[in-house]
């Protein structure tokens, strides 16, 4: 974080979830060890949208840090993923993954000259993997049971065996109905290709995931704004020195839980009820706002490849409460077809 840190202002994207609330105990740990001008926290509020409320748990944070620069941007317009932010970014970079990236303008603008730190992979990285179920069971985390036996076994069972086994929970969880049969089989053997390939040892696994190509590819998004915009951005918790150190303090089979990592790494930076959350907060509905909602109930079918995309299911999940986000580029693919 320190090449963050020596080019003020340090904005930290602060929401209050573990990821983003470590990145920000961490920097102001260090800014205060080197001398440095503290970060300044930047979260993005949704009024009125209960499931993206984090207010508690970010006073909780910034009480506990000591943090006396917090910005807080009552924005829903900003997040909409056809607000007024979004698409002045739209026009100016086309489409982007992730489609996000044209919501989060503001903060590169709070940052303009200086540099940005977020939160991004804590999820993937801090995580146990294949192999959790073993060390979990081994340090009497999880009985050994019928159950866990089943789990330990998928685990060490050959490729073939496990993709039989994952691709129906992988069609469960993700759905996407909107794309045409074919494209929609491909997609899936693809997710559960890249997911019974993962590797063996923790270690490897979590070393190789800033290389996924959606995690590459949306990094370089990222990156590219920023630069455009005289900003640094770091994504401390997916840099090599990081997952460096991390690996070699774990063994192959990984961390035991989420939880326990959190608290056995930085268990002295931040309250033991945020090391332990197990919440998250949702944001899809600020997503598909005011305007996006206009958008779609005025879709003419225009932007969509209909040998890939089903246009009448497609529609159906934008009339949802809470459209899928995989949905989202298909909002700025559709919206550039016809406004653009």
């Amino acid at each position: 974080m320190l090449p963050a840190l020596l080019r003020p202002p340090c904005i930290v994207e602060f929401s209050g979830g573990r990821d983003s609330s470590l990145v920000l105990a961490i920097a102001a740990r260090v800014a205060a060890r080197e001398g440095l001008p503290s970060p300044v926290a930047f979260t993005q509020q949704y009024p009125g949208l209960a499931e993206a409320n984090e207010d508690e748990w970010q006073e909780l944070v910034i009480s506990h840090l000591g943090v006396s620069d917090w910005v807080r941007h009552p924005g829903l317009d900003d997040a909409d993923l056809l607000g007024s932010t979004a698409r002045r970014s739209l026009r100016k970079w086309g489409l982007v993954w992730p489609p996000s990236a044209h919501t989060r303008t503001t903060e590169l603008e709070l940052a303009r000259g200086g540099s940005l730190l977020s939160g991004e992979g804590g999820d993937e990285v801090l995580s146990p993997r294949r192999l959790g179920i073993l060390r979990q069971v081994a340090g009497r985390h999880v009985p050994l049971s019928k159950a866990s036996v089943k789990q330990l076994a998928l685990a060490l069972a050959p490729r073939r065996v496990r993709a039989a086994r994952y691709e129906p929970l992988i069609d469960a969880s993700v759905g996407a109905h909107w794309l045409s049969p074919e494209a929609r089989q491909h997609f899936l053997d693809e997710l559960t290709d890249d997911y019974v390939k993962e590797p063996m040892d923790w270690r490897t696994a979590v070393v190789r995931h800033p290389h996924h190509r959606g995690i590459r590819v949306g990094a370089d998004t990222f990156a590219s704004m920023a630069s455009e915009a005289d900003v640094l951005r770091v994504d401390p918790l997916l840099r090599p020195e990081f997952l460096g150190t991390l690996t070699s303090a774990v063994g192959r089979t990984g961390v035991i839980g989420r939880t326990s990592a959190m608290r056995q790494f930085f268990g002295d930076l931040l309250p033991d009820a945020v090391l332990a959350r197990t919440s998250k907060a949702h944001f899809n509905r600020a997503f598909f706002g005011r305007e996006t909602r206009a958008f779609v109930a005025e879709w003419t079918g225009a932007g969509i490849d209909s040998t890939l995309v089903d246009a009448d299911r497609l529609r159906l999940e934008w009339e949802a409460e809470s459209p899928h986000a995989l949905t989202h580029l298909l909002v700025h693919s559709c919206w550039l077809a016809s406004d653009g």
